[in-house]
């Protein structure tokens, strides 16, 4: 657990600034920080809530854009993808509809959680509350998108795949908790890295892009032979994470490898992010 902010602390850093207790969160720790914006729920429910909003003022029918962008999407690549791969389009759709939402999400959290702390800069410097309370909005607002999204889903599996629903659609629900534990702590550690070096960003945007190539979200992982299979697939953590809500939604369980991998990231993921977390939270104000 990190030590609250001393004195001799702040002579010890690098970049010495006056002391301004305004500029500081409430909370000492990281610890606190963390379980204390969690608490808030009102708060964070509400932030999350506005941005879905602002996102989307003066339009009819607001996130659901987002939604038929991702049915667009869907049917156009699904056509296509079928024909190449010669499968039948009520067995290749609901694969790809079923990935995209998934991925919608996971790469949502990544990309937004670059910039969720530089947003976040008028707040650090006018109220004084824990800096998770941003991440948690994130969070929240990612989920009411997926939720939208999930709606598209849902007819796609009427029309084509009905016998997907049944008691193994309820794995999802646990898998998708353990998909936003883990966007959880990349955000944090993204958020913290782009908001000190913001040329992080764009690169983070590449990285996630080309990731949604080479991981069978548009493409069955069993069409890879080995070495490829044996790199892309297994070794492939987001691979995991997506198979872990996906198998569910089409009615099949996840791989017990898919769960232990998706477990040890999340332990180890964040435990690092709160030993980052911790090491230079005092300083998010600073570099904002």
């Amino acid at each position: 657990m990190d030590k609250p902010i001393t004195d001799q602390a702040d002579r010890a850093s690098p970049l010495r600034v006056p002391s301004m207790s305004g500029l500081r969160p409430l909370t000492s720790t990281a610890l606190e920080d963390l379980l204390g914006g969690l608490r808030k729920v009102e708060l964070w429910g509400r932030l999350g809530w506005i941005d879905v909003k602002r996102r989307y003022r003066r339009t009819l029918i607001g996130p659901f854009w987002t939604s038929i962008t991702l049915g667009v999407y869907v049917v156009c690549v699904g056509a296509v993808g079928a024909g190449l791969s010669h499968q039948d389009l009520s067995v290749y759709l609901p694969f790809l509809v079923s990935g995209m939402v998934v991925w919608t999400l996971l790469s949502g959290l990544i990309n937004d959680g670059c910039m969720v702390l530089i947003i976040g800069h008028g707040l650090f410097r006018n109220v004084r509350f824990e800096f998770s309370i941003v991440l948690y909005a994130l969070l929240w607002r990612s989920l009411l998108v997926f939720l939208h999204n999930f709606l598209i889903y849902l007819l796609v599996i009427l029309i084509w795949k009905r016998d997907a629903l049944g008691a193994a659609t309820l794995l999802a629900v646990p898998g998708l908790l353990l998909m936003l534990a883990n966007g959880a702590w990349m955000a944090l550690v993204c958020g913290l890295v782009c908001l000190r070096f913001r040329d992080v960003q764009p690169l983070v945007a590449t990285i996630v892009q080309v990731s949604m190539l080479v991981t069978p979200l548009l493409w069955p992982a069993e069409s890879l032979s080995e070495p490829y299979r044996w790199f892309f697939v297994d070794f492939n953590p987001l691979y995991h994470l997506l198979d872990i809500v996906r198998a569910p939604l089409l009615g099949r369980l996840p791989m017990p490898l898919s769960y232990l991998v998706v477990l040890l990231i999340t332990v180890c993921g964040w435990l690092f992010a709160y030993k980052v977390f911790a090491r230079f939270r005092r300083r998010i104000t600073y570099w904002s």
